[in-house]
């Protein structure tokens, strides 16, 4: 939350500083290039789109890493476990 002076002035800072990158990345990394004639809010909607896709991406893979991974896991234990009881 923003109460004092000294925090409201910091925000307005914040937000200065992000629209000037915003504006200088397309001319600062040829990827972002087609961006240089279109506005701020545009360039900031496609790259939090880029960075929520590959959020979304990396969790996916992650999870089904986990899940072959508890998948070995379980069949291991279900070895073990088969292997004990013949061996009772």
């Amino acid at each position: 939350m923003v109460r004092s002076c000294k925090e409201i002035e910091m925000l307005v800072n914040l937000i200065n500083i992000s629209y000037c990158a915003m504006k200088i990345l397309p001319y600062q990394n040829e990827h972002f290039s087609e961006y240089r004639t279109k506005s701020v809010q545009e360039f900031r909607f496609e790259l939090s789109q880029g960075i929520r896709s590959q959020i979304f991406f990396a969790t996916f893979v992650k999870n089904i890493e986990t899940h072959i991974k508890s998948n070995a896991m379980t069949k291991a234990f279900k070895q073990l476990i088969h292997q004990q009881v013949y061996y009772l």
